[in-house]
């Protein structure tokens, strides 16, 4: 009919009638709750009858449809509804294949909204469907026809875009809480997630809409507790940094909505984002170095805003493969981050984000994601992809990467005032949360980085490409380095998170004062050594366990003085001045690590590593690894150098760090030879008949045992293949020689405290205990020697004796110096350091020519060496060619 001449007073009636269906639901919904939810079919039902009604009305087709979706948005029908479905058990979800008939008024009215047609006036945003009906726990399980028509992406571009535009500002403006464990800002998250991956794959899905999204769900994220899973990664920052405030409640989400959260950020919703977000970046280099662009910077904003705060709150393990193999997310990000680096200049965030971080620096956020993505790609590369194929990044690339890392990093720890980590969330807007924010990416990012230029180091040292002082930073300087030994104060915090800043040589000062004040503490409780031993040459392993497991850590650290016995049982002459214990050391560790005794074994490269079947040599094997342990450290702790090469997957151990495939080589090469053999295989690996099963083979006696429960019945195939090769190797690096090592440890920190440990890598921890070559220098030994007995530097013997060792081959300068100090290494930090200082003694009665017939010998004090006064320089060299070239039996006391 033509209703031109009444139009006003039809339209008038008809939104009255439609708002008084409403009406009639909600006044009597607690009555007509099991009418709620029915679809058309059942229009006995007088709920049915009202919105069968409402849906009519509302037909696009019909002149007053806008007006009349007008007309009751002003009046909060989105309220209204919320308040309506709440009635329901929403968790028991809908009927499949039936559409309700309240679904099918919301799809009407949602749909309406946004169309180019649509004249309605804006409606407040407290009111809205996104605050309203998306706030509603699981309410796509309720209504999943509902959910088809948001996800077209004319309609999520719509409402994210509204939700962009109030969301921040206007967090209270969402609906009270149903309960504690349905936070409306975590249920708000779940709906949208659930229908973004929809909207992203549309073919019309646009750059705008992937940044809205990005910038809603980034928010509501940020206010989101952490998730965690049975097999969450170590926390990258530790639970007792957290300061917990009288304000801060902790917040536990139902487990379906969880559930429903992490299940929506999978591989293909990351795949999807990144994609439509990097669709028109390039991850090639830019040979211009131009800047980058505005919507680079805002792409490049959206896609690290969203994974900063998705790494703080998701379980890492469900999206850093993806995202280090399957998205162009690490490739971009260093285009990005080495054109701002070189152009040095940062881009502002965009507006939507700069609630995050303020004026903070512009590489924050790039490098909070770029590191730990990149850092999970190291760990699954192997060395030929890394060293000879350069990959993921060129070498080139990696040395330009380790500047830009030390710098931040530098600036972040020293540089930028102090940062206190804070971890509860709100989802207040104050300035206070907003200070939160930025320290907590600061503190976040100095973790990360730390550890990647840590894992980049450890590549370094396996096959170096860049200077080790790359990885200093430029203003370490005396002040700084007197500073880091004073605990408790800035420089020594910098020293335990990131001690590669520091050069070597500065952190093996600080370790030895560290070491000499404690042997200073120590050493003044008496002037009498309490602890004595009695050792017997032939059984010199079995007497030192049984007398040093017994003594108690107190006494471990003071003065143990040994006292050799011969095998008629009569004590050896001399007085240990500290020569004697250090040759018991030295006796004992060639001894205790033979790998005849069978407690270690050697690499390919004669490199030592705990025997996995030494408890089929020896019964208490676990205590001997416990009293060897100690062994080492006192050794250590004393200052005394041992000839003891170390396996870097062991010394790791001491560290607590755990190995990966890259670790392998040198273990067992040719094992790494055939797991990489099958990470490049380009057939089908499930016809090579191999199952989640190793066969260990120790003496002969051949175990298998399973990688997996039940791997003896799971084929190895293209798609598990990874998880195979590392479960391979975690087991022959890390589960073999798990109670070996923690044996060890357990004796090796009864005297070297952890964070002793912690300032040096395993290269550098192996120079701790052997010692350097480099350091084999005579005349750095010259200039710090004194002299005795009548010799002094001028004196003709004194010359001819330097003469003579600086002819010696580098080997018999080697013999010589072990001879003298009981190790054929010199100090680290040179022969300045040498303890007690080296020193030549003229040898008594010297005057006969007897006496010029002796042998140069080694006293029982250290470092000493009694030389005759000879009268050329033939007989000097072959007296002591004659002495350091002695067999074991030579008398060095």
């Amino acid at each position: 009919m033509d209703y031109s001449p009444s139009h006003s007073l039809v339209a008038y009636r008809l939104k009255r009638l439609s708002f008084a269906c409403i009406q009639a639901i909600h006044q009597n919904r607690k009555q007509l709750k099991d009418q709620l939810l029915m679809a058309p079919e059942e229009a006995t039902a007088s709920t049915t009858i009202l919105l069968q009604t409402l849906f009519l009305f509302l037909d696009p087709k019909l002149p007053w449809a806008c007006k009349a979706v007008g007309y009751l948005m002003q009046r909060n029908v989105f309220f209204l509804f919320r308040e309506v479905i709440l009635m329901e058990n929403i968790s028991a979800g809908g009927s499949f294949g039936k559409i309700y008939t309240l679904e099918r008024v919301l799809a009407l009215m949602i749909s309406h909204v946004g169309q180019s047609t649509c004249v309605c006036s804006n409606v407040d945003s407290q009111w809205s469907f996104s605050s309203q009906i998306l706030t509603i726990p699981f309410i796509w399980q309720l209504f999943p026809y509902l959910k088809v028509v948001f996800a077209s992406w004319r309609l999520t571009l719509h409402y994210t875009n509204k939700m962009v535009l109030c969301v921040q500002n206007h967090a209270s403006l969402l609906p009270t809480d149903i309960s504690n464990k349905f936070p409306v800002y975590a249920c708000l998250l779940g709906n949208i997630l659930e229908t973004a991956g929809a909207a992203l794959s549309q073919p019309d899905c646009s750059f705008e809409m992937a940044m809205d999204l990005a910038a809603v769900t980034t928010f509501l994220l940020d206010a989101l507790p952490p998730i965690k899973s049975s097999s969450r990664e170590s926390p990258t920052v530790a639970e007792d940094d957290m300061i917990i405030g009288d304000e801060i409640e902790e917040i536990v989400l139902d487990s379906n909505l969880e559930q429903q959260i992490t299940n929506a950020i999978d591989s293909r919703f990351l795949l999807q984002l990144t994609n439509v977000l990097f669709g028109g970046i390039s991850a090639a280099c830019d040979p211009h170095n131009e800047g980058p662009d505005d919507k680079e910077v805002a792409a490049i904003t959206a896609a690290c805003a969203f994974l900063h705060v998705t790494f703080n709150t998701l379980p890492l393990e469900r999206i850093m493969t993806v995202l280090a193999y399957r998205t162009e997310l690490v490739p971009v990000l260093w285009n990005f981050i080495k054109r701002c680096h070189h152009n040095q200049k940062w881009s502002p965030l965009p507006e939507r984000f700069s609630y995050l971080l303020g004026d903070a620096p512009g590489w924050l956020l790039p490098l909070a994601v770029f590191c730990p993505v990149y850092k999970h790609m190291l760990m699954i590369v192997d060395n030929e992809e890394f060293y000879e194929q350069e990959k993921p990044l060129s070498l080139k690339d990696v040395r330009c990467l380790i500047v830009i890392l030390r710098q931040a990093l530098w600036q972040l720890l020293w540089v930028i005032p102090s940062v206190h980590p804070t971890y509860g969330k709100s989802i207040s807007n104050t300035s206070a949360h907003k200070r939160q924010l930025v320290e907590t990416i600061q503190n976040r990012v100095g973790t990360v980085v730390s550890e990647l230029l840590s894992q980049l180091q450890d590549w370094n040292n396996r096959r170096q490409f860049t200077p080790p002082s790359d990885f200093h930073a430029d203003g370490v300087n005396d002040f700084f380095i007197s500073q880091a030994a004073v605990e408790g104060s800035k420089a020594h915090d910098i020293l335990k998170q990131a001690p590669f800043l520091i050069p070597f040589t500065s952190r093996v000062k600080i370790f030895t004062s560290q070491l000499a004040s404690v042997r200073q503490r120590h050493g003044a409780h008496g002037v009498f050594t309490r602890n004595r031993f009695r050792i017997r040459r032939d059984h010199i392993l079995e007497d030192a366990y049984n007398q040093m497991s017994q003594l108690p850590e107190e006494d471990l650290r003071g003065l143990i003085r040994v006292t050799f016995v011969n095998e008629f049982g009569v004590e050896e002459a001399g007085i240990d001045g500290g020569g004697i214990f250090k040759d018991f050391m030295e006796n004992i560790t060639r001894a205790a690590f033979d790998v005849q005794y069978g407690l270690f074994k050697g690499t390919a490269d004669h490199l030592l590593y705990p025997n996995p079947g030494s408890g089929m040599i020896h019964e208490q094997h676990l205590q001997f690894f416990h009293f060897l342990g100690t062994l080492l450290a006192k050794a250590m702790f004393e200052g005394i150098l041992v000839d003891i090469p170390f396996a870097t997957f062991f010394l790791s151990k001491l560290k607590q760090k755990y190995n990966y495939l890259n670790d392998l080589p040198s273990l067992d090469p040719e094992l790494y030879r055939h797991l990489i053999f099958l990470k490049h295989y380009k057939g089908d690996i499930s016809g090579l008949e191999l199952y989640f099963v190793i066969v260990n083979n120790e003496y002969g006696e051949q175990t298998e045992e399973e990688l997996l429960p039940g791997g003896k019945n799971i084929r190895v195939t293209n798609e598990n293949v990874i998880t195979f090769i590392h479960l391979v190797s975690n087991h022959r690096l890390n589960f073999q020689i798990r109670q070996q090592s923690s044996h060890f440890l357990r004796g090796f920190q009864q005297l070297m405290q952890k964070d002793w440990i912690d300032m040096f890598n395993e290269h550098e921890l192996q120079l701790l205990i052997s010692g350097s070559l480099d350091s084999l220098d005579v005349d750095d030994l010259r200039c710090h020697t004194n002299y005795a007995g009548g010799y002094h530097s001028e004196h003709y013997v004194i010359d001819m004796f330097w003469e003579v060792l600086k002819s010696f081959s580098l080997e018999n300068q080697k013999k010589f110096l072990k001879f003298v100090t009981g190790c054929s290494r010199g100090p680290l930090l040179g022969f300045k350091y040498l303890e007690p200082l080296f020193c030549i003694q003229r040898a008594a009665g010297s005057a006969s020519e007897e006496a010029l017939d002796r042998l140069p010998t080694s006293a029982t004090c250290m470092n000493l060496l009694k030389l005759p006064p000879y009268r050329s320089k033939e007989q000097l060299e072959a007296k002591l060619m004659y002495a350091i070239n002695a067999d074991a039996g030579f008398d060095l006391s």
